[in-house]
């Protein structure tokens, strides 16, 4: 089994040398190190916990306890897919001066599945943002991301100042599109990756018109941030620019 050759991997590497191996990572870091401890916690009961498919019961997925601070599902909504998204946040700049502040125009960033990671083992799921955070997106985007294999499920992006989430991955796998509005936002914990400038908000989008299926889609929560946030002002800064971060995307519906 693929998955449990590279949980033993990981944890071969993690007992041999300080630094586990893991392809394309920037450097060895806590949370790894948390990941693996975790890891080793589960490895003699797991059968399959990177699984790709979308096969996964999804009823036992709660978000994270510092997400009570966004409105609660309401009755009948329930969590239908969960992915971890890696990309960029996305702003621009009237001038290059300290007089000018950075204005978020969106962002664009690819969904990995994580479904059956946070239906199985939600003391897991909260860490991929902060080690995805410090990795590369594969150069070939059907290819799997590191370090927990997740296989893509779709496309996070802006259509003018609406953000879609796209999960129409492929003619094989079409599983609709949600658009959304902001209707709630948290300041990231102190326990976020900040990066550079701190960690983007939590947030509560809920679905507008325009979702496939109609109604399919109620809403999309964004926790769990690492990174994203822009430098207090512009100076020195591009009229565009963008900003690397790291997300769980808890997807609902009906």
């Amino acid at each position: 089994m693929h998955s449990i050759l590279f949980l033993a991997s990981c944890l071969a590497a993690s007992t041999v040398s300080a630094a586990p191996v893991f392809s394309n990572l920037y450097d060895f870091s806590d949370d790894v190190a948390e990941y693996l401890g975790r890891v080793s916690r589960h490895i003699s009961r797991v059968e399959d916990i990177f699984d790709s498919s979308l096969s996964c019961d999804p009823t036992s997925v709660t978000l994270p306890s510092f997400a009570s601070g966004l409105p609660a599902p309401t009755d009948g909504q329930r969590a239908l897919y969960v992915a971890l998204g890696r990309g960029t946040q996305n702003y621009t700049c009237a001038t290059s001066t300290a007089d000018s502040e950075p204005v978020a125009v969106g962002a664009l960033a690819r969904l990995y599945n994580a479904t059956c990671y946070a239906a199985n083992y939600p003391d897991m799921i909260e860490l991929l943002p902060a080690i995805a955070y410090r990795m590369r997106l594969p150069n070939d985007e059907s290819s799997p991301m590191a370090p927990a294999n997740l296989n893509l499920i779709g496309h996070h992006f802006f259509e003018g100042k609406v953000p879609v989430f796209n999960l129409d991955t492929t003619a094989q796998r079409q599983l609709g599109v949600a658009k959304v509005k902001k209707d709630a936002d948290l300041d990231a914990p102190d326990t976020a990756i900040q990066g550079a400038n701190g960690a983007v908000s939590w947030l509560y989008l809920s679905a507008v018109n325009g979702t496939v299926p109609n109604g399919r889609y109620t809403g999309v929560y964004r926790v769990d941030t690492a990174g994203g946030s822009p430098p207090k002002t512009c100076e020195g800064l591009d009229a565009q620019f963008t900003v690397e971060y790291a997300a769980n995307y808890y997807i609902y519906g009906q």
